[in-house]
Order: C-alpha cells, then sequence, then structure tokens
C-alpha cells in the first residue's frame, strides 16, 4: 500500500512538472493583440463538449482532442468520427470535422459569414465574405500513466481584399490516475494544455498578428458510475468551464454545464447524445448575455 501511494505521488509530481513546463511555454510566445486572428480556435469542436460547457481537456477521448487536448489521443477507442455544424450567433456558418485513432487525430473547422456594409443612415451597401479555416494534425504517446501530445494547425483567413496565413502549435498532457483506497477516487484524470503557442497569421497587406497563446487545465472524474463531471480553468483568459454528463442509458446521455468569464459574464450550456449502433448524433445550447442564443449538431460514428 505505502509502496503504490508513494508511486501515485512520484506520478502526480511528474505532472506538475509538465503542467509548469506547458505554462511557461505558453506565457513566453510572442505577445500581441491580434484583434480578429483565429476566432476559430476560441470557439470549440463538438456538441458533447459543448453541452458540457466546454470543460473538456481532462476528458479528451474522442475525435474532438484534436481540438481541445491533443494529449486525449492516446484514450481514443477504435476509429472516430465526428462533425459539428452551428448558425454561429446568427452571422454566419460554423462547420467542424475530426477522425481520431489511438495515438493520432485530424480535423478542420470553417467560418463563413458575408458582411453587408451600411451607410450612417443604416441604408445597406456593398456585401464581401469572410472566411476563417484551419487544419489541423496531431500525434501523443503514453508513458506509463502520462499521455503527452502535440498538434500542428495551418491557419487561413480571407477578409476583403487581404488575406491572411499562419502556422501554430498546442501540446499538451493527460494523465489518469488509477485509484488507490483511501487517496484518490476513481476514473479521476488531469490534464494541462498550451494552445497557440508560436507562430503569427502574415497577410497579403504586410501586417502580421502573431497567435493568442492559451494555457489551460482541466480535470475530470466518475463520482458515480454513469456520471462524469469535468472542470477546466482557462488561465490566460481567467475563465472557467463546467460540466457534467449522465448516461441515462448506453445509447442515450444528458449534459449541463456553464462558463463564467473573470468580467462576470455567465453562459449556460446543455445538450444531449444519442448513439444508435456506431452511429452517434449530439445537440447543445449554449445562452449568451447579449447575442443570440447558439445551437450547435454533430453527427459521428465509431468503427
Amino acid at each position: 500500500m505505502k509502496r503504490e501511494l508513494k508511486k501515485r505521488l512520484v506520478m502526480v509530481a511528474l505532472v506538475a512538472i509538465a503542467v509548469i513546463v506547458l505554462a511557461q511555454t505558453a506565457f513566453a510566445a510572442p505577445a500581441g493583440d491580434p484583434v480578429g486572428t483565429a476566432v476559430i480556435f476560441d470557439i470549440g469542436m463538438g456538441a458533447r463538449a459543448l453541452g458540457m460547457g466546454g470543460a473538456f481537456v481532462g476528458i479528451a477521448d474522442d475525435a474532438n482532442a484534436i481540438y481541445y487536448n491533443p494529449a486525449g489521443l492516446t484514450y481514443v477507442e477504435g476509429r472516430n468520427v465526428t462533425s459539428l455544424y452551428s448558425s454561429l450567433l446568427g452571422a454566419g456558418n460554423y462547420l467542424g470535422a475530426g477522425y481520431a485513432q489511438k495515438n493520432i487525430g485530424v480535423g478542420v473547422v470553417g467560418l463563413m459569414s458575408t458582411v453587408t456594409e451600411r451607410d450612417e443612415y443604416g441604408n445597406p451597401g456593398d456585401s464581401f465574405g469572410y472566411r476563417e479555416s484551419a487544419l489541423m494534425g496531431g500525434y501523443a504517446g503514453k508513458f506509463g500513466m502520462i499521455s503527452l501530445g502535440g498538434s500542428l494547425k495551418l491557419y487561413s483567413q480571407a477578409a476583403r481584399s487581404n488575406k491572411g496565413f499562419g502556422v501554430t502549435a498546442d501540446i499538451g498532457a493527460l494523465m489518469d490516475l488509477p485509484s488507490v483506497e483511501g487517496f484518490i477516487v476513481e476514473d479521476f484524470k488531469i490534464g494541462a494544455v498550451a494552445r497557440n503557442f508560436i507562430g503569427a497569421a502574415k497577410y497579403e497587406s504586410g501586417h502580421s498578428d502573431p497567435f493568442d497563446p492559451v494555457f489551460v487545465m482541466g480535470a475530470s472524474m466518475k463520482p458515480i458510475e454513469k456520471l462524469t463531471v469535468a472542470a477546466d480553468f482557462d488561465v490566460t483568459n481567467v475563465t472557467g468551464h463546467v460540466g457534467a454528463e449522465y448516461l441515462i442509458m448506453p445509447e442515450l446521455a444528458v449534459r449541463a454545464g456553464g462558463i463564467f468569464a473573470g468580467d462576470g459574464n455567465m453562459r449556460l450550456t446543455a445538450g444531449a447524445g444519442f448513439s444508435y449502433q456506431n452511429f452517434r448524433i449530439d445537440y447543445a445550447y449554449q445562452t449568451h448575455r447579449v447575442l443570440p442564443d447558439s445551437h450547435w449538431l454533430s453527427l459521428g460514428m465509431s468503427f
């Protein structure tokens, strides 16, 4: 018992070191204020995660891992495909798709919108399109109880007569702590990810915007057999994400969560998932203080 407990404490210390390294990597990235740069990296990728308030860094066990925490690719079972669609805030269409198998994942996200110019009296003028997209690929490996992963992201933006392109990356860690009687609960995971810690978007105009580095810590556990609870803390933006998923039956899950920003802005989320054989459909709903509420739909399959 003492030997087992000592071993767990050593592994926790190793993960703490990895978290510190990730944080230093994120905060050492170039500073800047890239307004409008890489909005798609702040939205989400799957309705399952979005229904849980985006608290997914400590779960990351499906094709959405490539977006939330690439270290989670070691937890993917079989081959997993997911997709996402939303008419984002009534202002544009947001699409996502991902594929993952154990250790490897790829994904793509895109935002498409049409903007209409208006004069000082509100009369409509010319319209022009706005596009953002990103292609992601990642790999993860497991070292004992610790998983480490990274992803490379190719980003492009097309605004009116000014296109941009950039390359950035994420690195993440995830650890599954086996239970030790009297020490820790069952199915407890802790994770951390440093997103967008390198690179900048460079535009045809000659302007360059560095990507915003973001550092997030997360944890998840199953206090009872059918219930998963999770919490993430976005250290960079001082934002908390909490969520829960309950399996009513193996084919039906319900979810709820919340997003709590440092400025007092709170957004609530809810969702559900239904599976039949190898196919799955997930739905998520998110409130907003001023803008229209969001609705998300994901279709997926595993094989």
